[in-house]
């Protein structure tokens, strides 16, 4: 009865996100309350369907701002961590006041002792690349190759468009250094968090060799309930992240997850080919080929164990 329930609030929360805050496909304003990206608008309707279910209501419409701050603290002192309770109090607050101005009172996360996943270096070495793509079928490699040397998300290698399909999001401002000291690539368009396109560029022997798995038509697919139409024979989403996850535990006994991929990548780039830019702005074009722009993340990729303030 308890997953039925929870089913039911999970779709509900479902129409009242999509109807208020479904920007997926749509240009980014500033300012907007919109989700632009499949995971986050797809995650916080499973956080609100669950909060709701955790809370024992049979409707959505039974959530008060009293519930929702009493399940966060519950949440807090249930050892979450403060990035996860931030996700949490952003979803509540959207299902709660929709478009409105108000607020939950934030919560501080109780002090963790262990070492978690994203305060440890998750870069692969070369070397350790190899011996996990030994234990892959051909696609699986072909894939992990793509994600190292354009610096992928999982999600990403479902999205990947020639420049005469798609073009970069015109809401940012480029950098002209961007894939400096990588000219001889060939430039593509993926779509990752937050529905943000950028270009990414392949080396021209692996760009040759994906172009050998371009489909005639495009072919929708479903990852994680959501549609992809890929147009490429590459494995993304989450059966490269279970792929990849089986293949580097068979050959190292352990894992760090496909996103160390772009641990290696962040790393070898800022270590090689712009090495010759100035520290800060070798960051900026970094976090861009990335996919993002803000300095702690690209931090987080190249200093793991650096403290946090």
């Amino acid at each position: 009865m308890k997953n039925k329930t929870q089913k039911k609030l999970t779709q509900q929360a479902e129409k009242l996100f999509k109807r208020n805050f479904n920007g997926i496909g749509k240009s980014k304003i500033k300012g907007s309350t919109l989700l632009h990206g499949r995971r986050t608008l797809r995650e916080q309707i499973r956080i609100v369907g669950k909060a709701a279910s955790d809370l024992n209501l049979t409707n959505l419409k039974q959530l008060t701002p009293f519930m929702a701050q009493h399940y966060l603290n519950q949440c807090r002192d249930n050892g979450l961590s403060q990035k996860y309770l931030s996700t949490i109090k952003c979803s509540l607050e959207r299902a709660l006041f929709k478009h409105e101005n108000s607020k939950l009172t934030r919560v501080i996360a109780t002090p963790r002792k262990t070492v978690p996943l994203t305060d440890k270096n998750r870069a692969y070495t070369h070397a350790q690349i190899k011996m996990i793509m030994g234990n892959m079928d051909d696609r699986a490699k072909l894939s992990t190759l793509i994600a190292v040397n354009a610096g992928l998300r999982v999600e990403e290698l479902l999205t990947i468009r020639r420049t005469d399909e798609a073009k970069a999001s015109d809401s940012r401002v480029w950098s002209e250094h961007r894939f400096a000291g990588r000219e001889e690539g060939i430039r593509y368009i993926v779509t990752g968090k937050n529905g943000l396109s950028r270009e990414v560029l392949i080396n021209k022997d692996l760009a040759a060799l994906m172009e050998t798995k371009r489909l005639s038509s495009p072919k929708t697919i479903q990852d994680r309930k959501e549609s992809f139409a890929i147009h490429y024979e590459l494995l993304g989403g989450k059966r490269f992240t279970d792929a990849f996850y089986y293949a580097s535990n068979k050959a190292l006994s352990w894992s760090h997850g496909a996103h160390g991929l772009r641990f290696t990548y962040a790393q070898n780039r800022m270590d090689n080919e712009l090495a010759k830019f100035p520290y800060k702005e070798a960051k900026l074009i970094l976090s861009q080929e990335l996919g993002h722009f803000r300095e702690e993340i690209t931090d987080r990729y190249l200093n793991p164990y650096a403290k946090k303030n």
